[in-house]
């Protein structure tokens, strides 16, 4: 059984734990609580498939290569797949322009990482899965600000899938470093 195949068996468990997660984002910015929700995926992608010992690496420096190509192609196929069933429009998807304040890394994402893990371990969710419920989580957003007109769902899809790959060749600064008291909006 693929890993895609895995995670539409246990989507209920996958969709339940992105819902809770999305409770524990800024919740007074769309376009930054799925970058946020994307980089955290994308960080997951990272820990569960790098052999780099990240801890001895300074926070912010780029990985090349870092995360196989396998993985993001998995990611796509998820990420596509959730919005077609979605009814979510991806026509030209990867010529979408994104703002320039949605291009930047938000390195608050680790600042996330500890209360998304209780989560995943409360809904019994394996680590291989971690990405695709933070996936998940910005796929709702995306989907949520489609239908409140807050959001193009094209540019949200966008901003996932480059958050995403961003997150995934970025060294993340230590949850404790990032932080000031809360995380910013």
């Amino acid at each position: 059984m693929t890993i895609l195949e895995s995670i539409e068996k246990d989507y209920s468990r996958i969709s339940e734990a992105a819902g809770k997660f999305l409770h524990r984002l800024t919740c007074n910015n769309i376009q930054k609580d799925i970058m946020l929700s994307a980089e955290l995926s994308g960080l997951k992608l990272l820990r569960a498939n790098s052999a780099v010992d990240l801890s001895k690496i300074e926070p912010g420096v780029i990985l090349l290569g870092a995360v196989p190509d396998e993985f993001y192609d998995l990611m796509e196929k998820f990420i596509m797949g959730w919005a077609v069933t979605n009814e979510l429009e991806i026509s030209d998807l990867h010529t979408q322009k994104l703002p320039a304040d949605a291009l930047k890394y938000l390195p608050e994402v680790s600042q996330y990482e500890g209360p998304f893990n209780e989560i995943c371990e409360e809904n019994k969710i394996e680590l291989e899965y971690h990405p695709y419920v933070a996936a998940c989580s910005a796929l709702k957003l995306v989907a949520a600000g489609k239908q409140l007109n807050l959001l193009d769902p094209r540019a949200g899809l966008a901003m996932t899938m480059y958050h995403i790959i961003a997150a995934s060749k970025t060294v993340p600064y230590p949850e404790n470093e990032s932080r000031g008291n809360e995380p910013t909006a």
